[in-house]
């Protein structure tokens, strides 16, 4: 009897525990969402944006936004391979190189727009 109360007990505080602690959150969610790699894919994201609508109003021509999304997706090609290198997120040199690379993609969005 005294052993059935104590496993009940037990039982009860873990059951407790898992309904008033948060779910941690798993490697895979961090790596995705990891400060660095979160900004460098906004920013991608914004980048992709600015490239549909040049072409949607006829800033940009076809050919032009063809290769941009080309630089575009070699630079998400590359961020992809970093985050690998380093276990699911982006050092801060990565990040560093990442945004001076979109620095340079940017000012061809804007120079081709407004040629």
């Amino acid at each position: 009897m005294k052993k059935a109360l104590m496993t009940l007990i037990a039982t009860t505080v873990v059951a407790s525990l898992l309904l008033v602690l948060p779910p941690q959150a798993s490697a895979g969610w961090f790596a995705r969402h990891h400060p660095r790699r979160a900004e460098v894919n906004e920013r991608e994201r914004r980048q992709q944006q600015r490239i549909a609508d040049g072409l949607r109003t006829g800033r940009l021509t076809p050919g032009e936004a063809a290769q941009l999304e080309s630089q575009e997706a070699a630079l998400k090609r590359q961020e992809r391979q970093d985050v690998h290198a380093n276990g699911g997120y982006l050092t801060r040199q990565q990040e560093r190189q990442l945004n001076q690379e979109e620095n340079g993609l940017s000012h061809e969005i804007y120079q081709d727009e407004h040629n």
